[in-house]
């Protein structure tokens, strides 16, 4: 009989374990007809001086596209810079045949914003963190 045991660390996985975890998933997806390939694609909003003042960060899987992250410096906020990013991606998201943008963000960050453009909440961890929620929402490109 094999021994197995439970390893808890206070880390990430290394890029070793990183790399076999990946494999297990990818060879699981690939067995159940859904091979997957995730890309990654970003946008800054830039000064003259080549400083990041926003950015957006995008994953595409499948037919998808997941907002991972999407800041605005404080210095530019309220000038739209933050809907020309998400324009700027979904319109990336529709040339490589993506049907479906989605993300989540907490009550205090920009679910009013997401709204605007058109995303349509479809979950809710209530009380996430304590006296606040984390919401999910998707829109069909």
């Amino acid at each position: 009989m094999n021994n197995f045991k439970l390893e808890i660390t206070d880390r990430e996985p290394n890029k070793k374990d990183a790399k076999i975890i990946k494999a297990g998933m990818l060879a699981y997806h690939k067995s159940k007809g859904h091979p997957r390939k995730t890309e990654y694609f970003s946008i800054f909003v830039k000064d003259d001086n080549c400083r990041v003042l926003g950015a957006i960060v995008v994953s595409f899987l499948w037919n998808g596209m997941h907002i991972d992250t999407l800041w605005v410096d404080e210095s530019i906020r309220s000038q739209g810079w933050g809907r020309k990013l998400i324009e700027a991606a979904e319109l990336e998201a529709k040339k490589r045949h993506c049907t479906l943008s989605f993300t989540d963000t907490f009550t205090w960050q920009a679910p009013e914003f997401y709204k605007k453009l058109g995303y349509k909440e479809f979950g809710k961890v209530e009380n996430f963190p304590e006296g606040n929620s984390l919401i999910y929402y998707k829109k069909e490109l």
